[in-house]
């Protein structure tokens, strides 16, 4: 621990040489800079996590609007569905809105949801979920064309019951499987809905940490400027007003050996010619 304290001692001890061999002028800069260099690592932090965070809020809204539409999705199927069973099982064609405005509705949402995920930031989760839609999209026509096979069955005088059977078996299971697909594509945006509230979680708590550590940063820099603007300018000009005090009181000066060649050390070498001159 004496050893850790020693070399950190050193260190400083350095510093404060270099420090005082530099002119006025660098030292008023360097006070300048160090606490602007904060303010910009400051702003850089900030401006970093606003941008993260516009994007992944930007995802996330694209992730709720995806399971909306997956939602909307599955209930028009369920209207298609339902309106043609009503017409099957009254053979009136009012039954029969409800799967025809479905049928209209459903290649809008497909296109949708299509360019919701075309916005899928990454190659890879995109093509997996473009190839889920793909499956969706073949299993939501082969379901309509079921419907319109029911529908046909129902159009002769008589209907064939094991046909009718065999279509609504068929069915059923297109449906089933169709059900799975969405609820399957719907868990996967949840888990990845969670993952970026994580995420933009823990984007605030690290600006939070970086505000923190931003602050104590610009508290360490103003205490360390008024130390060297002490050490360096303060102590110079003390010193200088006390070599004149004991010049004018005839008593003896003590000018520093080396000289600086800015405004104070220029000020220090006229103030000793001029006490030499008149000591001569």
């Amino acid at each position: 621990m004496e050893n850790k304290f020693s070399f950190f001692a050193r260190c400083w001890r350095r510093f404060l040489k270099f420090w005082n061999r530099q002119p006025l002028r660098a030292q008023g800069g360097i006070l300048v800079l160090i606490p602007l260099f904060a303010a910009i690592v400051s702003f850089g932090i900030a401006f970093y996590g606003n941008r993260n965070r516009e994007w992944i809020q930007a995802d996330i809204q694209r992730k709720f609007q995806v399971v909306r539409e997956l939602n909307t999705l599955e209930k028009t199927t369920v209207d298609a569905e339902t309106g043609m069973r009503g017409y099957a099982l009254t053979k009136r064609t009012e039954f029969l809105e409800p799967y025809n405005q479905a049928v209209a509705q459903l290649p809008q949402e497909i296109e949708t949801l299509r360019g919701l995920i075309a916005a899928e930031p990454g190659e890879k989760p995109r093509l997996e979920k473009q190839a889920d839609l793909e499956q969706i999209q073949s299993l939501l026509s082969r379901r309509l064309t079921s419907l319109t096979e029911l529908k046909e069955l129902f159009e002769p005088q008589s209907v064939n019951q094991s046909q009718l059977y065999d279509q609504l078996q068929g069915g059923k299971k297109l449906m089933d499987e169709f059900r799975l697909l969405l609820e399957k594509v719907r868990i996967q945006e949840e888990n990845l809905l969670r993952e970026r509230v994580e995420e933009i979680n823990r984007i605030r708590r690290r600006d939070y940490f970086a505000l923190f550590i931003t602050l104590s940063l610009a508290f360490i820099v103003r205490v360390i400027s008024f130390y060297l603007f002490d050490r360096g300018i303060v102590r110079r000009l003390n010193r200088l007003t006390e070599n004149v005090k004991n010049w004018r009181a005839s008593k003896e000066t003590d000018f520093p050996e080396k000289k600086k060649d800015d405004a104070i050390g220029l000020l220090e070498q006229e103030i000793e010619q001029t006490a030499q001159h008149f000591k001569n």
